[in-house]
């Protein structure tokens, strides 16, 4: 009999996943057209006190995306409240209610958004149709990990070849990173495995109903499956690093604007991004700050298991270097793409820049 792969995400694919509280009240406010509480005390009949900093100074406000639950970069909101950097750094983060990755990255092509993340081959193909998107700081590391079931005889990603490999859609930076991580090996991701792409919550609920060999999970839901007994045969910034000899991870994102509202707000954006480049040192130099905050993973308290492991697994995707090295990276990335045809050209500026 097979070792079971759990049923979390099975569960969670008809009901969702586990919400925090300090989420769903992000969300509620969200539900308010983005008035944010200011708007909500003046139509209540109460007058909100002005936002400003340390020193008195009115801080500067910025939109940016509505955290999503669940995600890796869901610690964030709660690590910038605990230490208070948004008054530290003079800003008043304006958060829109938004959808997931594309429609965030949408907001920000269309001016809704200030910023969000994006990858180099995101925002080249952004560029190529037209806009002018520039990636200024850092945000994430890769955090794929291609995950088998515990009694599965599967020790290395070539032992996969022909099996089904489930992943997140062809257009999503986790598709196009496994993709890219296994052509600097000489691997074909497309041509020599069977590639079952879906939405994340619906995939893993596959793989635990064993439909699929393997799975290329991001965190935290890799670590809650890895809990549950799963083995983790590689991860893709392993794989790119074999690959490439580049001593860094893969790059995933950072935080990117349109140049046209960057050029006339660089203070501001460098705000941020000295607050985005604080809350991952913080949490690379103390991770325990990823396990007290396991509910903005949307991970259930009793998944103990889950909560230990977040320190080691996730420490090291949240980059705070922002340098020549990164660009290599990036450059790498837009260059094994045109190879590979995941790009048709290159953009005619580069699609990141340092504000310093």
């Amino acid at each position: 009999m097979s070792a079971p792969r759990g049923n979390i995400f099975t569960r969670e694919s008809a009901l969702g996943p586990a919400v925090s509280r300090r989420q769903a009240l992000r969300a509620g406010a969200a539900l308010f057209g983005g008035l944010g509480l200011g708007a909500l005390l003046v139509a209540c009949g109460e007058a909100a006190p002005a936002a400003v900093d340390a020193n008195g100074n009115p801080l500067r406000p910025i939109k940016v995306g509505a955290v999503q639950p669940g995600t890796a970069g869901s610690v964030i909101d709660p690590i910038t409240e605990q230490f208070g950097l948004e008054a530290k750094h003079g800003l008043d983060l304006l958060r829109d209610g938004g959808g997931g990755v594309g429609t965030g990255q949408e907001n920000l092509l269309t001016g809704l958004l200030d910023t969000f993340a994006f990858g180099p081959l995101g925002a080249t193909e952004a560029n190529i149709a037209g806009h002018d998107v520039v990636i200024v700081g850092p945000q994430l590391w890769n955090h794929g990990r291609w995950l088998v079931p515990a009694d599965s005889d599967i020790n290395s990603v070539e032992d996969l070849r022909g099996k089904r490999i489930g992943v997140q859609p062809a257009s999503s930076d986790t598709y196009k990173a496994a993709a890219l991580a296994l052509a600097v090996n000489g691997i074909d991701f497309e041509r020599e495995f069977q590639i079952f792409p879906g939405q994340p919550i619906a995939n893993l609920a596959l793989y635990e109903r064993g439909d699929l060999d393997a799975i290329i999970a991001i965190e935290p839901n890799a670590t809650r499956l890895v809990a549950q007994g799963n083995r983790q045969v590689a991860t893709v910034s392993e794989l790119w690093q074999k690959g490439t000899g580049d001593s860094n991870p893969l790059f995933l994102n950072g935080a990117a604007f349109n140049r046209s509202w960057l050029e006339g707000n660089r203070d501001t954006a460098a705000r941020f991004v000295a607050l985005r480049s604080e809350a991952n040192a913080l949490i690379t130099n103390d991770p325990a700050l990823l396990a007290a905050n396991y509910e903005a993973f949307g991970i259930p308290a009793e998944e103990e298991a889950a909560i230990d492991l977040l320190p080691q697994r996730l420490r090291d995707i949240y980059p705070s270097a922002w340098d020549p090295s990164v660009f290599a990276n990036m450059d790498k990335q837009i260059r094994v793409a045109l190879d590979i045809g995941l790009l048709s050209r290159t953009a005619e500026r580069p699609v990141y820049e340092s504000l310093s």
